[in-house]
């Protein structure tokens, strides 16, 4: 898995509420909000984050979405952790990464999906 950021916790109460951080590519900078959707969920499967991230004029636009996901198996099974998609008409396709706790901030880490074997 390769790095791609780092954020860090900036709102009260759960670590997971809101992280800010930069996501940095070869293609792709930006100063990036992961925030909490407050509420009861529309469906099991609806993204538990929101995704933000300023504009050119520096305004906040919504760019994707993320899901609260627990670590099945290795030693951190039992673990939270946030899978991210984000995606833009600018994009040739979305950027899905991952968004680990590791201590006092979270690692953005990124790796190339495998082919599944028939």
């Amino acid at each position: 898995m390769s790095k791609i950021g780092t954020l860090k916790q900036t709102g009260p109460g759960d670590f997971w509420s809101d992280l800010r951080g930069e996501i940095r590519t070869l293609s792709f900078k930006g100063e990036i909000r992961i925030a909490i959707i407050v509420g009861t969920p529309i469906s099991p499967g609806a993204p538990t984050h929101r995704v933000f991230m300023r504009d050119a004029e520096g305004d906040h636009m919504e760019l994707g979405s993320a899901w609260t996901k627990t670590l099945n198996r290795g030693p951190n099974a039992g673990e939270t952790f946030l899978s991210v998609t984000l995606d833009d008409p600018s994009f040739s396709h979305p950027l899905n990464f991952a968004v680990f706790k590791d201590g006092e901030t979270a690692n953005a880490t990124w790796r190339r999906r495998q082919e599944q074997a028939a």
